[in-house]
């Protein structure tokens, strides 16, 4: 209980404040890179303090509470045989980007080249890639859709004008040469991602279709025993089969080291 209730707090905060970070300037590394206002790359363990009864198992057919669904969303969810949809093969699609995250396990987050984030999720084996820059054509939809990210930047930073002008790209804030170059805001990480290809929003069988857009926002805080927390807020539009958003928040503490990682497959 006191776990839970000291995730929640911190969750809270991260709307109040950000953390600030040393700026990575390395020579070698994009601008991605270099400017990442929150460190994302390692292993990060999902903590369930909300809706375990849903996200630990698979929810009794016919159970939706908390879902804005349309009447064809309850119809195509009151028909789902789970049985068949196993049987099919069919059980990856509820390791979809519209669900990926609510998954209990592990992610393994890292720079896949220098205009691309890599999360690698031991549930269901799924990856995804977030792309900053140069992103390949969507192609066919897929689980995991097409995903686009930006950094966003407490404070106004803005990337472009520090590496044109060194000092001046760091908001409204006057600097000079006495200034530590580790100073910057920090901020936060915005992902828009379509071309999904559709799959289950709960395990039940509630779906959501190939329409569905998925923006998501990072976070991390630290509290003052060092323990680091990434949230991640998913918001899921599906004008098929959800009346309004669906927004959801997801807790990942950070692992030292990979020695939990536990690479399964889909399984519904």
């Amino acid at each position: 209980m006191r776990l839970l209730t000291r995730v929640i707090r911190t969750s809270f905060l991260v709307l109040c404040s950000f953390t600030v970070i040393p700026l990575q300037a390395q020579e070698n590394t994009s601008i991605y890179q270099r400017f990442a206002p929150i460190d994302l790359t390692g292993n990060w363990v999902a903590v369930i303090t909300e809706d375990w009864h849903i996200r630990m198992i698979t929810p009794a057919p016919g159970y939706y509470a908390g879902l804005p669904l349309t009447s064809r969303a309850l119809e195509a969810a009151d028909a789902f045989d789970i049985n068949a949809f196993r049987e099919a093969g069919r059980a990856c699609e509820a390791f979809g980007a519209g669900r990926l995250l609510r998954e209990p396990g592990r992610l393994q987050i890292s720079w896949e080249d220098e205009d691309t984030l890599r999360i690698d999720a031991d549930a269901g084996e799924q990856s995804r890639l977030l792309h900053f820059a140069n992103a390949p054509a969507a192609g066919a939809p897929s689980l995991q859709g097409h995903s686009v990210a930006e950094w966003q930047y407490a404070g106004g930073f803005d990337p472009q004008r520090e590496l044109l002008n060194p000092g001046e790209g760091r908001g409204r804030r006057t600097l000079n040469q006495s200034t530590p170059v580790q100073e910057m805001a920090g901020g936060k990480l915005y992902i828009e991602t379509s071309n999904l290809s559709g799959g289950l929003l709960r395990k039940n069988g509630v779906p959501y279709s190939p329409e569905a857009e998925v923006t998501e926002y990072f976070n991390t805080l630290t509290e003052p025993d060092g323990t680091e927390w990434l949230i991640v807020t998913t918001i899921v539009r599906d004008p098929l089969n959800l009346l309004v958003e669906h927004i959801s928040s997801s807790n990942f503490r950070r692992e030292a080291d990979d020695s939990g990682w536990n690479p399964r497959p889909c399984s519904i």
